[in-house]
């Protein structure tokens, strides 16, 4: 979720906790002070009802009085009657409903008559409901159109403000570490956004000048490392022709020379490493895959028959983009690692079906744990002269473009499945 959204999302929130609040106070403050002008209301209705009785010294003859329905009823006594405020409903023959009334009940006296009254006064609440009823919605509506222009004008404000952090970041994301070697960002006045812009920008400038460093260390460090190897090995391979060496000093020279040799491929094999982590073969091309494979088993075609290895092949037409030096690597990992580890008179299996390649082959379980199978210097048998790197570099290109790579050992077959 984007930050702009869930910041409209808990502002949407809040306000909306808040207006709820608010209106729920106000409502009953509302009606608070409606209800105490109704009883005050009364009361003076009241008064006015004692002082008339009290010149005229006789009961009003309407039974509304200053606009408020007004009952009498005679009593023996003016301790029958409780003076105090209370609610009823009337029924309305106009309106055909009952509706509510506050009332206030109090005791008068008649000198003329001697008599005692019990006086009601009756006071719709009609009106007093009708105009909190009016307010509330009018607050509604006030409430709900600053709400919206609230959340617009959030929206608007917060687009414009997070603006140059949505362009930083689509700088970062556009950065190709293989083509630039820095990046330039536009410029603002928020304060925070200009030091993470002056932050990125540094980051960004280290990040390039180690790659280089780094970059030009492979590519000195393959040129300069394996120049004396090959002296190294060129000279053992004189010393070892030559006729005045003894047996036991040309076994001696014989393991110098395979070393050398074994050193030489494994200066290769880290350097390649380096230089796929690094994205040295960033170019894609379309290669065809069937294809590459087909060349891939004629090449180790003597391998596979001085290990009189029977061969299945079942290849679709499948176009990839990669790297073509990479994806000659990726095959001939895949392919010889399969041959170098299946049994005599063993099965090759290979299978490229939709958008996914399928090698197996024959051979004994794992000694270690599948998981371990394509990290670096991991082999299934320690005792081999396989540097332990095949699978880790076909690994590796799998994570430079995304791909899927699993194994399985099933029925005494070791299947690496990889799916582009």
């Amino acid at each position: 979720m984007k930050l702009l959204t869930r910041t409209n999302i808990y502002f949407i929130a809040i306000t909306l906790i808040v207006f709820s609040l608010g209106g729920e106070v106000f409502y009953e403050r509302v009606h608070a002070i409606n209800k105490f002008d109704a009883s005050e209301r009364l009361e003076q209705e009241k008064q006015e009802v004692i002082n008339y009785i009290h010149v005229k010294n006789a009961l009003p003859q309407n039974s509304i009085f200053l606009g408020d329905s007004v009952s009498f009823t005679q009593v023996s006594s003016a301790t029958e009657i409780e003076n105090n405020y209370g609610h009823t409903k009337l029924y309305n023959p106009a309106e055909k409903e009952w509706e509510p009334y506050e009332t206030i009940e109090f005791a008068v006296g008649v000198n003329s008559e001697m008599k005692i009254y019990k006086s009601i006064i009756y006071r719709p609440l009609l009106e007093v409901d009708d105009l909190t009823k009016g307010i509330i919605e009018a607050m509604l509506i006030i409430g709900s159109c600053l709400l919206i222009v609230l959340l617009i004008s959030n929206f608007i404000i917060s687009k414009l403000l997070w603006g140059s952090f949505y362009k930083t970041l689509g700088k970062i994301k556009s950065f190709d570490l293989t083509k630039e070697s820095h990046v330039e960002f536009d410029k603002t006045s928020i304060k925070e956004f200009k030091t993470l812009n002056e932050v990125l920008k540094a980051m960004t400038e280290k990040i390039a000048k180690d790659y280089r460093n780094l970059k030009e260390f492979t590519e000195n460090a393959s040129h300069e490392m394996q120049t004396p190897l090959s002296i190294i090995q060129s000279k053992l391979e004189l010393l070892i022709q030559s006729e005045n060496l003894t047996a036991e000093q040309m076994q001696e020279v014989q393991v110098i020379y395979e070393s050398a040799a074994r050193l030489a491929k494994l200066n290769q094999a880290l350097l390649l490493l380096a230089k796929i982590e690094n994205s040295q073969f960033a170019e894609a091309k379309p290669v065809k895959l069937d294809e590459i494979i087909k060349t891939k088993l004629l090449f180790f075609e003597e391998l596979i028959a001085h290990k009189n290895i029977s061969v299945e092949v079942n290849l679709e037409p499948l176009t990839i983009n990669i790297h073509p030096i990479l994806e000659d690597i990726l095959v001939s990992n895949l392919i010889g690692n399969a041959i170098k580890h299946n049994l005599e008179k063993g099965k090759l299996i290979v299978k490229l079906k939709g958008d996914e390649l399928v090698i197996q082959n024959s051979g004994k379980p794992l000694t270690i744990p599948p998981e371990q199978l394509f990290q670096r210097f991991r082999k299934a048998d320690p005792a081999s002269d396989s540097l332990g790197l095949g699978l880790a570099i076909v690994n590796e290109i799998c994570i430079v473009y995304n791909y899927s790579i699993d194994y399985k050992y099933v029925d005494n077959l070791h299947s690496v499945s990889i799916g582009f």
